[in-house]
């Protein structure tokens, strides 16, 4: 699964984070993430619960997961629309070609610990 290793690196971001700040746990994190990047939420769910168990710090934490919209703007005629799927056609002119305007990338958006 993909998101072992994305979420292997979120965590590994938040213990060494947690632990410069002194944590003895962490309580909480937030990621964020759309459905281009081909994560669905259970998923992610799973892919936390596996890797938490090998962290002192967070192997009692919560994940709160923030799923937005993903939006994308023809490159033909500039068109922005929300799609969960690529490819897709523009529904104003049929172009193909079109780019996320939002990021497609898993996101840290904010832990929460306990000192």
């Amino acid at each position: 699964m993909h998101e072992v290793h994305l979420v292997r690196a979120i965590i590994d971001t938040v213990e060494k984070q947690a632990a410069a700040q002194n944590a003895r746990r962490v309580k909480l994190v937030k990621i964020r993430f759309n459905a281009l990047t081909s994560h669905s939420g259970d998923h992610v769910q799973f892919s936390f619960d596996l890797v938490k168990k090998d962290s002192r710090l967070l192997k009692d934490a919560t994940l709160a997961l923030t799923e937005v919209p993903p939006l994308v703007r023809c490159a033909k005629c500039g068109h922005q629309f929300e799609t969960d799927h690529l490819p897709d056609v523009c529904p104003k002119c049929d172009s193909l070609d079109l780019k996320a305007v939002k990021s497609t990338d898993m996101v840290l958006e904010s832990y929460e610990i306990e000192k």
